[in-house]
C-alpha cells in the first residue's frame, strides 16, 4: 500500500512541475517568479519575442506579453511572460 501511495504521489509531483515548472541546478523556477528571477537563473535569453496587446470585441484588454527563449542542454525553453510576470514555461527537446 505504501509503494502505490509514494508512486502516486511522485507522479502527482512530476505532473506539476512539467507544466509550469523548470528546474535550474538547485532552484526552480516557477509561474508567478519576476522576470528578473527569470534573468538570475538563466541569464539572457537568445531570442525575444514581444506580443502586442489586444483588444477584443467586449473591450476586454489583453496584456503584453514577451517570450524569452533559451537553449539549454540540448533543449529549448521558452518562458512567456505577461507584464513581467512568468505566466507559462516550455520546454522542448
Amino acid at each position: 500500500m505504501r509503494i502505490i501511495l509514494i508512486g502516486s504521489l511522485w507522479l502527482l509531483a512530476f505532473s506539476v512541475m512539467a507544466s509550469d515548472t523548470l528546474r535550474v541546478g538547485s532552484r526552480l523556477l516557477v509561474s508567478g517568479d519576476s522576470a528578473a528571477q527569470v534573468r538570475q537563473l538563466l541569464g539572457r535569453p537568445g531570442h525575444v519575442a514581444h506580443h502586442r496587446a489586444a483588444r477584443h470585441r467586449r473591450g476586454v484588454k489583453q496584456s503584453a506579453s514577451e517570450s524569452w527563449t533559451y537553449r539549454r542542454e540540448g533543449s529549448e525553453i521558452t518562458v512567456t511572460l505577461v507584464d513581467g510576470v512568468v505566466a507559462q514555461i516550455n520546454q522542448r527537446p
